[in-house]
């Protein structure tokens, strides 16, 4: 049910910029604090579950308000099924889900679903997201399922004749979009020649001076698109590795910073009856860019940048995850579903990062395993080890001052003996009570020390 992450065989060798470690600890990811942290999402969903008025039930988007919508509520069964958590309400979820399916004679609206906002109109918003779910459970054979047919007919029919996809059939174009529907039709059938087309359309117009992506083709790059389109791609042709999609994680490389979340809402006019027509609606996206991005650098066919995985881990895992409060009235609550689901796919993400991949090199230490990527190998392991200090001489003073004094005042009391100042006698008075301090404390200094 959960494979790892898909790996494209080593690319060949090629001039990346150099890469300089982080300043800061070495870069680590502690295991058992992102289980932590992974345990206190799932428990978040589990007190936020809420049943429905109609049938079944789920959870809406702001945790805090009882009445579940679609997207969200397939989202939060995404969860337990990435995880590979039992989850007490699964069925009741999948009843919602199929109460919610739309049913028309049009072809167009027929298998998909709506969001509040959409009148009612089945979106991509929505429907590529419960697709990919469904597929990700294995839900098709079930009888109270959706009918997940249906769902991919829906996307395959509303795909433009560009190759990507807006809200519905006739809507612009749209990374995030097209970016959605891909990742669900990939879990589907990802030889359908509608996953080539938006492939194509996705990869079109990537050049060396422009190789990342923004909310649309004409539109400046930003960290989130460019890591959501990288993303995609790893799922969508795990064996794509060119020069422009190397540039592109270079790109998105250089212009992360590991300690902002990257937070952002987009927003667009949505008109289901062409674009010569007035806009209908208006459909916001919560970006939350910081864990997507490092979902797509684990994904680098050149092998994660450690200490940038490591500090943006670090950003992520800071504050604990905790069970949203309800205040009684809609609207009252500030926690997102979407927030809890980004850092949580990369929680799942990092459990499931392969040691090695193709051409990398492993050197079994006593006590440590060290992966040389492929990239690297012909580079001596001392190389890629982190190097010592330099020295600091105000540090070692601090740490060693005992042995310090007992050497300034030995040269000292040497310096009288030889002028004659003091005699042997003195010498031996002055340096006694140094050496019992300077040994005293080196004892105590080892008994702090753990072996």
């Amino acid at each position: 049910m959960n494979p790892p992450l898909p790996r494209p065989p080593a690319p060949a060798p090629r001039n990346a910029p150099a890469r300089r470690p982080a300043p800061g600890p070495p870069p680590a990811i502690d295991l058992a604090v992102l289980d932590r942290r992974l345990n206190e999402s799932l428990d978040a969903l589990r007190d936020a579950y809420s049943p429905a008025p109609d049938a079944g039930g789920g959870w809406y988007h702001e945790l805090t308000r009882p009445e579940p919508g679609a997207t969200a509520t397939a989202i939060g069964l995404l969860a337990f099924v990435e995880t590979a958590r039992p989850f007490e309400h699964f069925d009741e979820g999948l009843a919602f889900l199929a109460s919610r399916q739309a049913a028309s004679a049009d072809p167009l609206g027929d298998g998909g679903w709506a969001t509040r906002t959409s009148l009612g109109l089945p979106v991509v918003e929505a429907t590529a997201w419960i697709a990919r779910f469904l597929a990700r459970a294995h839900c098709d054979l079930r009888e109270d399922a959706p009918d997940l047919r249906r769902a991919y007919r829906w996307l395959l029919r509303n795909q433009n004749p560009d190759g990507g996809w807006g809200s519905l059939l006739g809507c612009p174009s749209r990374v995030w979009l097209t970016c959605l529907a891909l990742r669900a039709l990939t879990q589907l059938n990802p030889y359908d020649e509608a996953v080539e087309r938006g492939v194509e359309w996705l990869t079109a117009g990537r050049t060396a001076s422009r190789p990342a992506w923004g909310p649309t083709p004409t539109s400046g790059p930003t960290v989130t698109h460019t890591a959501f389109a990288l993303v995609t791609l790893a799922e969508a042709r795990p064996a794509l590795c060119t020069e422009r999609l190397l540039d592109a994680y270079d790109w998105l490389l250089a212009n992360l910073d590991p300690e902002d979340d990257h937070t952002w809402i987009e927003t667009y006019d949505v008109s289901p009856h062409g674009t010569a027509s007035s806009p209908v609606w208006r459909l916001a996206l919560w970006h939350y860019g910081l864990p997507l991005a490092l979902s797509a650098l684990l994904r680098d066919p050149r092998g994660p940048h450690g200490p940038t995985v490591a500090r943006a881990f670090r950003t992520l895992a800071r504050a604990e995850i905790t069970a949203p409060r309800r205040t009684g009235y809609p609207g009252s609550g500030r926690t997102s579903l979407w927030k809890l689901w980004w850092r949580l796919e990369i929680l799942i993400d990092l459990t499931r990062v392969p040691l090695a991949g193709t051409g990398d090199v492993l050197h079994w230490l006593p006590d440590a395993t060290v992966v040389q990527r492929a990239h690297a190998r012909d580079r001596p392991l001392a190389a890629l080890l982190p190097h010592r200090r330099r020295l600091e001489p105000v540090r070692l003073v601090r740490r060693h001052w005992s042995a310090v004094l007992l050497t300034l005042i030995g040269a000292g009391s040497l310096t009288g003996v030889a002028s004659g100042t003091w005699g042997w006698r003195d010498f031996w008075l002055s340096v006694i009570l140094p050496m019992m301090l300077a040994a005293a404390d080196e004892s105590m200094k080892r008994r702090r020390t753990p072996r």
